[in-house]
């Protein structure tokens, strides 16, 4: 592919993740309704299949957006309570698949481009460290709950970390992070509607 293909493909590639981005908005915006505890409980009620199969599809492509997974765990935690296994296995492969979207998409996106060069040099930094040590800090960043696994599934791609390594580290970092969050929800939720 030449230096002008590759510049059109990335600039139409933006184009399209922007425009999902503003469309997502702009739709929440003209239809805040649509959005509100009662809409959604009349969704659900009406609609069990339809509402799995949304709730599905939203958890495999909330890394286009770069939506945080935490959001989504929790959603199925309200959804099927009494469905851990569901809802662990659901959000596992939204994470897994994110994972990958990003980190063969961090040549194609360039995303540090738009930072500043203070951040993009941080960038650089965490780079030479991903080659060193990159195991250990996809499987820990991923285990911590108020760092976004987007990011470094970025950076390992950006880096070049090795997939199977990076892979293995974030599935049981976040096996473990998600399994918290679900028993924990679930165990709140008994509590509150006892």
């Amino acid at each position: 592919m030449s230096f002008s293909k590759k510049i059109k493909f990335r600039l139409a590639f933006r184009l399209i993740w922007i425009s999902s981005i503003l469309f997502t908005l702009i739709h929440y915006f003209i239809f805040p309704e649509k959005y509100t505890a009662i809409h959604l409980t009349n969704l659900l009620d009406n609609n069990r299949n339809l509402v799995f199969i949304v709730y599905l599809i939203i958890s495999l492509i909330r890394s286009i957006f770069f939506l945080p997974s935490t959001i989504f765990v929790i959603m199925g935690i309200a959804l099927y309570p009494n469905n851990p296994q569901l809802v662990l296995t659901i959000s596992m492969l939204g994470i897994i698949l994110g994972a990958c979207w990003i980190y063969f998409s961090a040549g194609i996106l360039k995303i540090e481009e738009v930072f500043s060069k203070k951040v993009q040099n941080k960038i650089q930094k965490t780079e030479i460290s991903m080659n060193k040590y990159g195991l250990w800090i996809v499987l820990f960043w991923s285990f911590f709950p108020a760092v976004p696994t987007d990011l470094i599934s970025y950076i390992a791609g950006y880096s070049k970390m090795n997939f199977l390594k990076f892979i293995s580290a974030l599935f049981i970092g976040e096996l473990i992070l998600v399994s918290i969050y679900i028993w924990t929800g679930m165990g709140l939720l008994e509590l509150i509607f006892k």
